[in-house]
């Protein structure tokens, strides 16, 4: 039995929240062997209380307050690549965010991925409840798991309910279980994939995405955390390319937003890209982190980079929502938003729940294609051409495939084209 869809509608980011609904689920399970196929069950939240609060002070205590992680860099010796991955012409690749809370939505994305045969898979991020050793065997490791290992390698990027249990076991148990075929797992929280005219880079925004307990939870500026990247991941990408004079497109993958009509945004990752890359070259960018899929035209903040956006986090979580008469439109307007998916796909505790989906991505030399993809169907699909002579990125489609995706208020810009213009 897989854990109950509905036990994530409503899911606070607080961490207190999380940890309390990660030990209800801990509780239970431990009496439940993974002997076959079938995932442990997750129980009601009031199991808790009967059962294992002094368990769950515990492991509070023990995940919230400890010290992080040690963050890792490539070690040549178990990674000889430093995780920097060449294809030869074509690859495809899958990419799925905040998929990881093993239900049986989660489960039936990971077998949908798993009929496209992708050449690599790809996580951007978060394990809930909050990244626990359990929780990341549950979704990933144990036999019976539906993570797909594409057939050439598999990578997870760090988000921050990783970091809710400090990123132990994202770092101790996840990373070497992903990686490239042929190399002893993935040695760091981010890495690169490319071929002859594209670049794509996998960012950490997670490491730094969760701030000091107490002090998170006073509204001001400088108690939030920015999701800055590390300087020892900034030494590897300067190490590793040349961006402001290699001419391949770029694509960046992260789990934190650049740019949002919905929720904050995380500026100070593209603050530091834009010294590395270059302001005003344009770039294509994937993220999680929201629950939705959300599609942005081009975007640039002052000191920021310019970047097509593109949200996925409606991978495995419920997806709530949106009261359109409530959207901010100069929010949206700012952020460039395009189109969102909103539309019903079913009724799950007397509460409206979106669609779930992953993209495909196909590179076939110049030409990149992406594919978005809802439990069914394909909805929308995107062409884009890297143009070696100057470093830019074109826009030659953006189709959407689904009828009712087309009409406002999911198409919600004046024209699906300002997608790629």
């Amino acid at each position: 039995m897989k854990r109950n869809f509905e036990k994530y509608i409503n899911l606070g980011r607080t961490f207190v929240e999380n940890h309390y609904k990660t030990e209800a689920s801990k509780t239970q399970q431990a009496a439940k062997a993974v002997a076959t196929a079938q995932q442990p069950t997750s129980y009601k939240i009031k199991d808790f209380f009967e059962n294992n609060i002094l368990g769950w002070f515990k492991h509070y205590i023990k995940s919230r307050f400890g010290p992080k992680a040690d963050y890792k860099s490539y070690d040549p010796s178990m990674n000889p690549s430093e995780g920097v991955y060449n294809f030869k012409g074509t690859a495809k690749i899958a990419l799925v965010a905040d998929w990881a809370n093993d239900t049986d939505e989660s489960d039936f994305i990971g077998g949908q991925i798993a009929t496209h045969e992708p050449d690599y898979t790809i996580h951007l991020g978060d394990t809930y409840y909050v990244g626990a050793s359990h929780e990341i065997k549950s979704n990933f490791i144990n036999p019976g798991s539906s993570w797909y290992r594409g057939t050439l390698g598999s990578f997870a990027l760090l988000g921050n309910h990783e970091m809710y249990a400090r990123g132990v076991s994202y770092f101790r148990d996840l990373l070497p279980s992903m990686g490239a075929h042929g190399e002893l797992g993935q040695g760091a929280s981010y890495m690169s994939l490319s071929n002859d005219y594209w670049i794509i880079i996998g960012l950490d925004t997670g490491y730094n995405s969760v701030g000091k307990p107490i002090l998170e939870y006073i509204p001001i500026s400088r108690f939030k955390p920015d999701c800055k990247l590390e300087n020892s991941f900034i030494n590897w990408l300067k190490s590793k390319y040349d961006l402001k004079n290699d001419k391949r497109g770029i694509v960046l993958l992260s789990h934190h937003q650049y740019c949002s009509a919905f929720e904050s945004q995380y500026l100070r990752p593209a603050e530091q890209l834009a010294e590395i890359i270059g302001k005003d070259r344009a770039i294509l960018w994937y993220w999680g982190h929201e629950h939705r899929l959300a599609i942005y035209g081009k975007y640039q903040t002052n000191e920021g980079l310019t970047a097509y956006g593109r949200c996925l986090g409606h991978g495995g979580m419920p997806i709530e929502l949106v009261n359109v008469s409530k959207i901010k439109h100069q929010k949206a307007s700012e952020s460039n938003l395009v189109l969102f998916d909103n539309r019903v796909c079913k009724e799950v505790e007397k509460v409206e729940i979106g669609h779930n989906g992953y993209i495909i991505m196909t590179i076939n030399n110049s030409n990149l294609k992406t594919d978005y993809y809802d439990e069914n169907e394909l909805i929308i699909s995107e062409e884009w051409e890297a143009d070696l002579q100057n470093g830019k990125i074109i826009g030659n489609d953006f189709a959407i495939h689904n009828a009712e995706l087309r009409n406002k208020p999911y198409l919600y810009a004046d024209k699906k084209e300002r997608a790629i213009q």
